[in-house]
């Protein structure tokens, strides 16, 4: 045994030592492609347990072998980002809401009062308050599931208000209501604190503030309700009341149209992320509705080669206030982190010669 354990000592260390020399430069993927002023970059995918995990040493791999990790995601729909590297993920075959504390490299999911893991019948999205708690709404109970900062459920609410379908939620801290989609009723639910239904917002139609099947809803920083309304394939800004203040957007295959919009956020410098399920990217504009740039092009993950910006049907979509975006790619079962590279970020993280590479 001791003459194996020092020829197994030896071999990593031979290993260890081939790694070391081969050096390289780390490859990194940026949108626009071609050599264009940098604004989107590929951060990671999280599909196992082992992409969360910290990475086993060297010497463990070279000893061990690289750990091939189970996977996360049976059929993830939704994502939610706490703002500091823990975002939630609904998954409706698993019935479960994961929680990946990415800093901590810790996998979570939320709890029920006896503290095990609570089911819910068909979790669609998750939206969360400034306290670390948050919201989650489930179509088939027609009703919002509220859970604290240590990740219990402890409130459900909305089954006696009419919900249809309820889907995409944002939680506004200035007038501290929950907004949600309201699908197959065609508008917009507004609660108060204590889970009371306060008003509804719009009508199912074609004009302002009428929505047809609506999915989603982000807040923008200056306060504005932004509402992607999907069968009408555009994006609606309102006020926190309800008012009209603009709309954009239209059905194709040009640059700037949806063909099958899924989910929508907006992250701290006002862009716009619209995931398209149907053409397999994401669309990004201002908040102005000017179209500035695209994402993502179909990949389906075959053997385990995953592509950096390939989707195969993109749905929910979060976005924090630093610029980190992190996208559901629900049939290769996986979230995919982005992040835009504000003048801060580079300043972190500067381009080195040799280090863009073009997505395949």
């Amino acid at each position: 045994m001791a003459e194996i354990r020092i020829y197994l000592l030896l071999l990593a260390l031979v290993l260890l030592s081939g790694c070391a020399s081969g050096g390289g430069v780390k490859p990194r993927y940026f949108w626009p492609i071609g050599g264009l002023e940098p604004k989107i970059e590929y951060i990671k995918f999280y599909e196992a347990d082992k992409d969360v995990k910290p990475p086993e040493s060297p010497l463990a791999q070279a000893v061990l072998g690289i750990e091939q990790g189970k996977p996360l995601f049976a059929a993830p729909h939704g994502v939610g980002s706490r703002g500091d590297g823990v975002i939630a993920v609904t998954d409706t075959a698993l019935k479960k809401v994961k929680i990946l504390d990415l800093p901590q490299g810790q996998i979570r999911t939320l709890k029920n009062f006896e503290g095990a893991d609570y089911f819910f019948p068909s979790a669609m999205a998750v939206a969360y308050r400034p306290d670390g708690g948050g919201y989650v709404s489930d179509t088939d109970q027609g009703a919002i599931l509220r859970f604290d900062p240590g990740e219990k459920v402890i409130q459900e609410f909305g089954k006696n208000a009419g919900l249809n379908r309820p889907n995409g939620m944002v939680y506004d801290p200035a007038t501290r209501q929950l907004f949600v989609v309201d699908t197959l009723n065609h508008q917009i639910a507004v609660f108060n604190e204590a889970g009371d239904l306060v008003r509804r917002i719009g009508k199912r139609g074609g004009g302002e503030v009428e929505f047809n099947f609506p999915l989603d809803i982000a807040l923008a920083p200056s306060g504005e309700l932004v509402v992607l309304d999907a069968l009408n394939a555009r994006v609606q800004v309102l006020k926190a009341d309800g008012t009209f203040v603009r709309l954009f957007g239209e059905r194709g295959t040009a640059v700037g149209s949806f063909k099958l919009p899924k989910g929508i956020a907006v992250d701290g410098f006002g862009h716009i992320y619209v995931s398209d399920g149907q053409a397999m990217r994401i669309v990004i504009f201002d908040l102005d509705g000017n179209y500035l740039l695209s994402v993502g092009a179909h990949s389906a993950v075959i053997e385990g080669e995953i592509h950096p910006g390939g989707l195969n049907l993109p749905k929910g979509v979060a976005a924090d206030a630093d610029g980190k975006i992190f996208v559901v790619d629900s049939m290769n079962r996986m979230v995919h982190q982005y992040q835009f590279t504000s003048d801060a970020y580079l300043q972190q993280h500067p381009i080195h010669e040799g280090e863009m590479v073009v997505p395949e």
